[in-house]
């Protein structure tokens, strides 16, 4: 259940508040009811008709947990609902931006700072281990969690060339006093995100596209060493999340042609398109095994990077129809 108002108090100054009621229950194996309270305010402020400030405070409940094993680098991310041994999440959210827009609403720019405190988050205990028989509530640590950044823009909105370039440094830190290290990044720290996108219209049925990405690369926890107890392997990782896989980036290009631009019983599009034009390998995983010497015996741990996904040329016909309208 939720209540909220736009208040427009004069010409500069606008605000939205609301409260929203929240309620969550789990009935397998003991019932177990949370409910939560969640006000929000946002505002904006007008400083002239092209430029304006923004600020916006949530407080919000989560009650479905995502907790990631940073031991893998695949994705194995476990969802877990809230219970009578997992709390639900509580994150407070705060942001400040600055919006202007230039030469006739052709470019529009923002810049916008966030930060979030998080409490109650879930992460794998040390010891963590496993096995058929194993209640994973009941390996999982409680601790809390930050996130901040900046988020930059600029877009072009009219003209033969349009597109924008966005820009983000952003941290996600997790703290947890039962693991090594106490303060350490979350699996989904990512402090350098660029996105470019540009679109030209080279006639008026032919388009090119070209859009760049890159991104910080996803943090892991690395293997240390492999050893045997008797006949059984035992694993020793190093600091929670202490290494990176490497950068990912990637170019992809377009050319579309409208086949048929006028809107008859239907219009089409011929679209040539390459994915990953320079044919980056990024890492997708990391895995290690063991392999021996056929001289000597001797064993020895080898890690190896998997990457899908190389340059990938594809051909699309696009179909659109337009149904023919009664005539009153």
């Amino acid at each position: 259940a939720y209540v909220f108002d736009d208040w427009t108090i004069n010409e500069k100054w606008g605000i939205n508040f609301g409260l929203r009621l929240s309620m969550f229950q789990q009935f397998s194996p003991i019932q177990q009811t949370y409910y939560g309270i969640e006000p929000r305010l946002s505002g904006k402020y007008s400083i002239s008709p092209t430029s304006s400030l923004k600020f916006g405070l949530t407080l919000g409940n989560q009650y479905i947990h995502l907790v990631s094993n940073s031991a893998t680098t695949l994705p194995t991310d476990l969802w877990v609902p809230s219970s009578d041994i997992v709390r639900p999440q509580i994150g407070s959210q705060y942001a400040v931006g600055y919006f202007r827009n230039f030469k006739d609403n052709i470019f529009e720019t923002s810049v916008e700072l966030y930060y979030k405190d998080l409490r109650n988050q879930l992460d794998y205990s040390e010891d963590f281990t496993q096995t058929p028989d194993t209640d994973v509530q009941e390996q999982f640590i409680r601790g809390r969690g930050r996130a901040y950044g900046v988020e930059l823009l600029v877009r072009k909105n009219k003209g033969n060339l349009t597109g924008w370039v966005a820009y983000t440094y952003g941290r996600s830190i997790r703290i947890f006093e039962q693991i090594q290290g106490v303060t350490f990044p979350s699996r989904f720290d990512k402090p350098h995100d660029l996105a470019i996108v540009a679109n030209y219209d080279i006639t008026k049925r032919l388009n090119a596209g070209a859009t760049f990405v890159f991104g910080s690369g996803t943090p892991y926890t690395p293997i240390r060493s492999i050893y045997f107890v008797g006949f059984t392997p035992t694993t020793e990782y190093g600091n929670r999340n202490s290494e990176r896989l490497p950068a990912y980036h990637r170019l992809d290009l377009s050319l579309s042609y409208e086949l048929n631009k006028e809107k008859k019983p239907f219009s089409s599009t011929l679209v040539l398109s390459i994915y990953n034009v320079y044919n980056r390998r990024n890492v997708f995983f990391t895995y290690t095994q063991p392999e021996s010497d056929a001289r000597t015996g001797a064993v020895s741990i080898k890690s190896y990077r998997v990457s899908l996904f190389p340059i990938i040329p594809s051909l699309t016909w696009n179909f659109k129809f337009h149904p023919k309208s009664r005539k009153s």
